[in-house]
């Protein structure tokens, strides 16, 4: 009996292929659990209508991205899945390479498809798109909760209000960012 898989799920056995072929095979599924204490780099993540925005307090790094033009899904769940890829890729190019990486975000949503890897529709691409990034670079990720109202810089930088980042966390240096396109996967 022949089974002719569709278009997605081509895509996704593409996608497993392809992340396998590149990880160390070692580690894949080789849970180890760590504190926050332990963390070797801790971002903070927010987002409103009118950008995204994250930081590093270690780093005093701060990074505010707008929303691109035209996305299929136009939720603000949608949007801090975004920049939490956004800030995942960031973080994996940081020399030496970390390997315990602590998100913070306001995005109860978020915390439940990370640490679930359970996406909903529409979800899957950026999921499959931060998983790559944490197999292939031999990252583990913790995400938690953090309430809007404690994540002031990170809220001004995704407002754009970057000297009120600035007066928030003295000494910030900011950059801007657009959202990484592979972790858009198909825009219909």
């Amino acid at each position: 009996m022949k089974i002719y898989p569709n278009h997605a799920a081509i895509c996704d056995f593409t996608w497993l292929m392809q992340t396998i072929d590149a990880s160390d095979g070692i580690h894949i599924m080789d849970a180890k659990y760590w504190d926050e204490s332990q963390a070797n780099l801790t971002i903070y993540c927010d987002v409103s209508l009118e950008g995204l925005g994250f930081i590093t307090p270690a780093l005093k790094a701060g990074l505010s991205g707008t929303i691109p033009p035209h996305m299929h899904l136009q939720t603000i769940f949608y949007f801090e899945s975004l920049c939490m890829a956004s800030a995942i890729l960031w973080a994996s190019g940081i020399e030496p390479t970390i390997r315990r990486l602590l998100i913070f975000t306001d995005s109860l949503n978020c915390v439940e498809m990370f640490n679930s890897l359970k996406a909903q529709d529409g979800y899957n691409d950026i999921l499959l798109f931060v998983m790559r990034i944490l197999i292939t670079m031999g990252i583990s990720l913790r995400i938690f909760h953090i309430p809007g109202v404690d994540n002031i810089t990170a809220d001004a930088l995704s407002r754009n209000l970057l000297g009120a980042a600035s007066s928030s966390l003295p000494s910030l240096n900011i950059h801007l960012f657009q959202p990484p396109r592979e972790a858009l996967g198909r825009q219909e």
